[in-house]
């Protein structure tokens, strides 16, 4: 098998011993500043163009960090200590420079309440559900417990526990019947929960997330939780681990051994999800999950993995998963070995008539140094690379190193284990490494001493003059000439063809990059129009009510409001001005009235005045008093009519 070279990177960071990698980012815990680094791959050109960021935490962290953990969407960023996690909310400046120092909030997922005295609780592990929900598993108030929490960054605080989910042990509702405790018989006590793992498939129209929890006792227990339920925010999942999941055929049951120190990983393949799980030093597992009815579960072992192992007796230390690749995952042990794992059976477990392929394993690359953090990363003009980082015994130098294998489909499937390559030899480039026995043979006639002969074939005429030997000799050296420039073409082909291999190699993960992104995008499209398809409906609706209310209103009003004709109005116009023709009357009668008193002498008496001006007036003012009662008498008789 060939390599591309591998890039060396040196990294500077001796306070930085933590490490874990994004899609195209490598970012790094400095435990003396309390803050994190984040260096930049995506567009690196050479060892001296790095892109690095210094984010400082708001929170001061009280204890050693140990992992590393992102979410989906790199938007948080988990920092597992020994008894507890803190979130760090990262900058999102995706594929921009770097900014220098800022810094970023941080949130510790807050302790569970119990009747427990003991304060020595211990963080078992972490692991995302979605960008905004986890997982997690400590040993108190039980460590066969899963608690699942969901991240609010509008609210202070940001972290709320949702829902406990018991794992092998009897819930409240078995452990009592009419308030008296059950009694059963157990022949072993609840094991902790030592390791959780994630599979997503889909059912008809919904998609399911499978959390998959191992025991130390070897147990695998699985719940299933419908993805909208998470999305919706819901209170409660109704859903809760089952009993444990039957492993299939019995002889690879792995009922009572000792899991503690295993690790669990889970293929999101289509169409079954595959497990994968160790349970020796190095010896590897795979089973399809099954579901042949809504309430079975069985794992059925397809194949047996059994990795080398030399005097150190070395244990598998991690496994990642190939995000573009559903059906490779990567396996590095303790002895710095890493190794590239390629399932071809899941695609014809369903065919009857199809012979199950076995894995394909390739022995990708053995380090003198100590590898501390493997994962992939993506560039933006070379695909995909398999990143980890060394460290030194001695000096404690670190290195990033970025290699290029070629795809696992293009070699045979049928071998198990291939060349590898040291980090310790160089290699040389534009050489073949493997011929066809043809090949080899002619090399060895060529190695004998060979020369030119003295005579040569000038003319016809001179054809009697040379011997056998020297005849013999030029055809033989007519069949190296011609044989070395076979050979020359041959492996100029050879090489043309793995450049070839190469190129189609980079050109299909340029296209899983981008159909990756075309169908989250599409995805993002997807939900963004079902939300606004769900404003516009919400919307309408209040329009709607809002149309039929307006209209009742209108209704209300024009029934009690009044319409006036024409003819009204120009009675009340009539009206208003004998009303102040009948002011100014008034006025000047007391004017009058007042203008008598004053003129008569004092012993007149009243019986003599000339009353008549005055009961001229009386009698004008009263016929128009009389109209106007007659008017009034009339409008409601207009009202009703109109």
């Amino acid at each position: 098998m060939s390599f591309s070279n591998p890039i060396r990177i040196p990294l500077v960071l001796p306070t930085v011993d933590i490490f874990t990698f994004g899609e195209s980012s490598l970012f790094g815990y400095d435990s003396l500043n309390n803050s994190l680094i984040v260096c930049s791959l995506i567009e690196f050109n050479n060892t001296n163009d790095q892109l690095i960021d210094r984010l400082h935490l708001s929170l001061l962290t009280t204890s050693s960090i140990r992992r590393l953990v992102l979410n989906p969407d790199e938007t948080v960023l988990a920092l597992i200590a020994e008894k507890t996690a803190y979130l760090v909310y990262l900058p999102q400046t995706k594929n921009s420079p770097s900014k220098g120092s800022r810094l970023c909030p941080a949130n510790v997922i807050p302790s569970l309440k119990t009747n427990s005295t003991s304060v020595d609780s211990i963080l078992i592990d972490f692991i995302w559900l979605s960008s905004t929900h986890f997982a997690i598993v400590c040993s108190i108030p039980s460590s066969s417990e899963c608690h699942l929490y969901q991240i609010l960054p509008s609210k202070a605080g940001g972290i709320n526990h949702v829902q406990t989910f018991s794992v092998g042990i009897p819930s409240i509702g078995d452990r009592k019947t009419n308030g008296t405790p059950n009694k059963k018989i157990a022949l072993r006590q609840s094991s902790d929960i030592v390791k959780l793992d994630v599979a997503k498939r889909k059912q008809g129209d919904l998609k399911l997330i499978l959390l998959f929890a191992m025991k130390a006792d070897g147990d695998i227990y699985m719940l299933e939780i419908n993805q909208n339920q998470l999305l919706n925010n819901e209170i409660e999942i109704t859903s809760e681990f089952g009993d444990p999941i039957r492993i299939l055929p019995s002889t690879h049951d792995n009922y009572g051994a000792d899991h503690t120190h295993s690790n669990l990983i889970c293929l999101s393949c289509s169409p079954f999800p595959i497990i994968i799980f160790t349970r020796d030093k190095c010896q590897i597992y795979e089973c399809v999950f099954l579901n042949p009815t809504i309430d079975q579960y069985y794992l059925f072992t397809i194949d047996s993995i059994s990795l080398p192992i030399d005097e150190n007796n070395q244990i598998i230390k991690s496994m990642i998963i190939d995000k573009l690749n559903s059906n490779v995952y990567y396996v590095c042990d303790s002895s710095s070995n890493i190794y590239s794992i390629e399932i071809f059976w899941n695609n014809n477990i369903q065919d009857q008539g199809k012979k199950i392929q076995s894995t394909n394993v390739q022995h990708i690359i053995k380090s003198n140094d100590f590898i501390q953090q493997i994962g992939l990363i993506q560039t933006s003009t070379k695909g995909q690379w398999l990143a980890f980082i060394t460290k030194t015994k001695n000096n404690h130098e670190k290195e990033l190193i970025l290699i290029r294998p070629n795809s696992l489909s293009l070699t045979s499937s049928s071998s198990t284990f291939f060349e590898s390559l040291s980090l310790n030899e160089t290699k040389q480039i534009n050489k073949s490494n493997s011929s066809s026995e043809y090949l080899d043979r002619i090399r060895k006639i060529l190695i004998r001493d060979q020369s030119l002969p003295h005579t040569t074939i000038s003319t016809s005429s001179s054809i009697e003059n040379i011997s056998n030997s020297d005849f013999e000799k030029n055809l033989f050296n007519f069949l190296t000439i011609i044989s070395e420039q076979y050979i020359e073409k041959q492996e100029k082909l050879h090489i043309e063809l793995e450049n070839k291999q190469r190129y189609l190699y980079d050109f299909q993960q340029t296209q899983l990059i981008a159909n990756q992104e075309i169908s989250q995008k599409f995805e993002q499209v997807q939900e963004k129009f079902q939300i606004l398809n769900q404003q516009y409906e919400q919307e309408y609706a209040r329009r709607k009510d809002l149309a039929a209310k307006f209209g009742d209103l209108l209704s209300v009003i024009e029934q009690h409001t009044p319409v006036m004709s024409d003819e009204e109005i120009l009675m009340y116009q009539q009206l208003e001005r004998y009303r102040v023709q009948i002011n100014s009357l008034q006025k000047k009668i007391s004017l009058l009235k007042q203008f008598i008193i004053q003129q008569q002498p004092v012993n007149i008496k009243k019986e003599q005045v000339d009353q008549s001006f005055i009961e001229t007036i009386h009698i004008f003012v009263q016929y128009y008093r009389d109209k106007i009662y007659e008017m009034k008498k009339e409008l409601p008789t207009i009202d009703r009519n109109n």
